[in-house]
């Protein structure tokens, strides 16, 4: 079955390729899949001569933003644009948005410049539900209440885009976000519900099982067609054919056969969070049904037993793809569930129903499902401030995930055996600790665009330190233009970057000055990483950005710093050069590091111009092997009588890909060649890496 289905996946995956080339396109492209509009940006996922791209437009004007609401499957589209191809990852272990498209067999980003509404419209049957699905959430949003319009469209369709971040976040603190998505719990609760109503109906079991045959691969469609749902959906057909014949289909049967029929469908589901999830949580709860659940009387002790059995069989892929866990969703999933299941989802069918056939009716499911909602939102905000509701695992190595697998089949052999659970848990949670260890030290470059975020691990986790966390200059939009989630440097990047490493506090977080490419994303990174020290130089905060971080990090321990300031950890030193006097947090405020780590000297320069590279010119301590080039490559730094005086082997440069600045300039780029220096560049290598005794490595190779 290996060799069939690796062979089956080699000959999919040798036919998803492209005809076209990177460059201009004009032509009429039909919507296919994805319509978001988001503030002013629009995408799409559109078809073009049998082939599928990305669209993305930006949208002039409040008017046409109106006229795009209005598009549907089907449409068609006369555009102008260029196509590029989707960028891989550039920092470890991050979202791989080219493979992530590539698995969708899209090979393009079709970047608009322009974008005409054409009055044809091809929509097959697939794009006929879709537009339906597409139409009820638009009515949903429109009509019902703007605090549980978004419960309704997650628990019906699948459609979570709506939900308020700072909700969702809560949620996912908890453990308990799952529940906004559309489960095999709430399908196989649909299913008893229509099947009661049915019969009640006084239909005979097998129409109402052929019916629901039928039906049931619409709804998936309607849905949005998301793993857990197909997956349900599925085994739920095998068991209904199999009370209709005389072959008897049992649920592991039935869960083996669900995956190989989305593998042949799909091959590529495989590599989808949401199908491992699913399948490894299915597959322990119907194995664990014959002994462990067997043995449980309590109804609640029942429930607390299925959560945890879920929790643990999801381990490997939250802490692979999330790179943590939530601790007490193992037992809040047992207040939640409920909540979500028994009130919640009848209330939004109430709602949908009433909506459609019976508005005048709708205010009374309507008011009930949002006293339960107030009260499932308040109870979130009270329990998150629950210290160590997660644990950060880090990404594990690929041979530490299949230990952490064998150690989770391990433990469930046991709870069988001895009905056993907390002493089986420590070799799994052994795991876990020894995946957030950095055994050798490392400096890493984070790719943050055109900024600056780098991060020093001392051997051992003895130490771990951010100079800079990046970030983007913030221009005032109109109301209609604005996004509900923008793009965020350090909720987007540095954050996970950062829990991929196994990360979840830092000794200190330097901020060398008070720039927005350096430090607006301190607050994202604050809310999600704890800082025992945030360091910035005298004077900083009189800009208003940095008064804006620290009042929304009030708990966070801060330090006023100028040079002389000095801290030391084992073989690694650190010492302050500049600035020697309060500033305004400028470039040329720009705290300055000359560190010893790995038995060389590194020099972090921040934004500092040539007036402050002057003035430190006769300090003994800028000679180095290792230099951070200042202001990203900027002419206005890295004179020539600087680097005569630094003698830097390797020069690194954090800026963006085709930045506006023109970083790095080819006055520096000259300037370093000239003294012999090596240049590495994240914007032609990614995230530039130095492990300890091991030398760089990089993303992008």
């Amino acid at each position: 079955m290996t060799i069939v289905a690796g062979g089956f996946f080699w000959f999919f995956d040798n036919q998803n390729h492209s005809v076209f080339q990177a460059g201009e396109l004009e032509g009429t492209v039909t919507i296919n899949d994805g319509i978001v509009i988001d503030g002013d940006a629009f995408r799409a996922q559109v078809l073009y001569q049998g082939e599928r791209f990305q669209l993305s437009y930006k949208l002039a004007s409040e008017q046409e933003q109106k006229q795009f609401m209005s598009l549907n499957y089907g449409d068609q589209l006369n555009v102008s644009g260029e196509l590029e191809a989707p960028e891989k990852n550039r920092n470890k272990d991050q979202f791989n948005y080219q493979d992530f498209l590539y698995r969708k067999q899209v090979h393009w980003l079709l970047k608009a410049s322009s974008v005409q509404l054409l009055s044809e419209n091809s929509a097959s049957w697939l794009h006929s539900l879709k537009n339906f699905r597409k139409s009820q959430l638009k009515k949903i949003d429109e009509t019902l209440d703007s605090q549980i319009a978004p419960y309704v469209a997650s628990l019906i369709y699948g459609d979570r885009t709506t939900v308020e971040t700072s909700v969702y976040e809560s949620y996912q603190r908890l453990g308990v976000v799952h529940l906004l998505a559309i489960s095999g719990l709430h399908v196989n609760l649909i299913i008893s519900g229509f099947l009661l109503l049915f019969r009640r109906m006084g239909f005979q079991i097998e129409k109402t099982a052929i019916v629901m045959i039928c039906l049931l691969p619409l709804y998936c469609v309607m849905t949005g067609a998301n793993a857990p749902v197909v997956r349900a959906a599925i085994m739920t057909i095998c068991l209904m054919i199999g009370r209709l014949s005389p072959v008897r289909v049992t649920s592991l049967q039935a869960l083996c056969f669900s995956f190989l029929f989305v593998f042949l469908f799909n091959p590529y589901c495989v590599f989808e969070i949401g199908f491992q999830l699913s399948y490894a949580v299915s597959f322990a709860i119907i194995l664990s049904g014959r002994k462990i659940m067997r043995k449980v009387s309590s109804n609640l002790l029942s429930s607390l037993y299925i959560s945890l059995i879920s929790t643990i069989s999801g381990i490997a892929v939250m802490s692979y793809h999330f790179y943590e866990f939530s601790i007490v969703g193992v037992f809040l999933n047992v207040l939640y569930v409920p909540l979500f299941t028994f009130i919640l989802l009848p209330l939004s069918f109430l709602s949908i129903f009433f909506l459609n056939l019976a508005p005048i009716l709708l205010a009374i499911p309507s008011t009930i499902m949002k006293i339960a909602v107030n009260i499932s939102e308040a109870l979130a905000t009270l329990l998150q401030e629950i210290p160590f509701t997660t644990w950060v695992t880090g990404r594990p190595t690929p041979i530490l995930l299949v230990i952490i697998l064998l150690f989770t089949l391990y433990f469930f052999y046991c709870w069988e055996k001895t009905g056993k659970i907390y002493r089986y848990l420590i070799p799994i949670c052994l795991c876990l600790v020894i995946g957030t260890i950095n055994f050798t030290g490392k400096v890493s470059i984070i790719d943050v665009g055109q900024g600056d975020s780098i991060l020093i691990q001392l051997p051992w986790n003895k130490g771990t330190y951010v100079i800079d966390v990046g970030g983007q200059m913030a221009f005032d939009k109109e109301k209609w233009a604005e996004r509900k989630a923008p793009f965020s440097v350090g909720k987007n990047i540095v954050t996970p970057v950062l829990k991929a490493k196994g990360i979840s506090k830092v000794d200190k977080l330097i901020v060398t000055h008070s720039d927005a490419d350096h430090m607006e994303g301190l607050i994202d990174v604050g809310k999600s990483i704890q800082i025992k020290e945030l360091i910035y130089a005298e004077g900083g905060e009189t800009k208003s950005i940095m008064k804006k971080a620290l009042q929304a990090l009030p708990d966070v321990p801060t330090k006023t710093i100028l040079a002389g300031y000095s801290w030391a950890k084992g073989d690694a030193t650190f010492q302050v050069l500049s600035p020697t006097e309060r500033g305004e947090g400028g470039n040329n405020d720009s705290i300055v590091i000359s560190a010893v780590l790995d038995k060389k000297r590194w020099l972090f320069t921040g934004d500092i111009e040539k007036e402050t590279e002057q003035a430190l010119l006769e300090n003994p301590l800028i000679k180095t092997d290792i230099l951070k080039v200042g202001h990203h490559g900027s002419k206005t730094s890295t004179t020539p009588a600087f680097i005569d005086k630094v003698q830097p082997t390797i020069s690194l440069i954090s800026c963006g890909v085709d930045n506006r600045f023109g970083h790095p300039r080819k006055e520096t780029l000259d300037t370093l060649e000239a003294a012999d220096s090596t240049i590495y560049r994240t914007d032609k290598k990614g995230e530039i890496t130095y492990t300890f005794s091991e030398g760089f490595t990089f993303e992008l190779e």
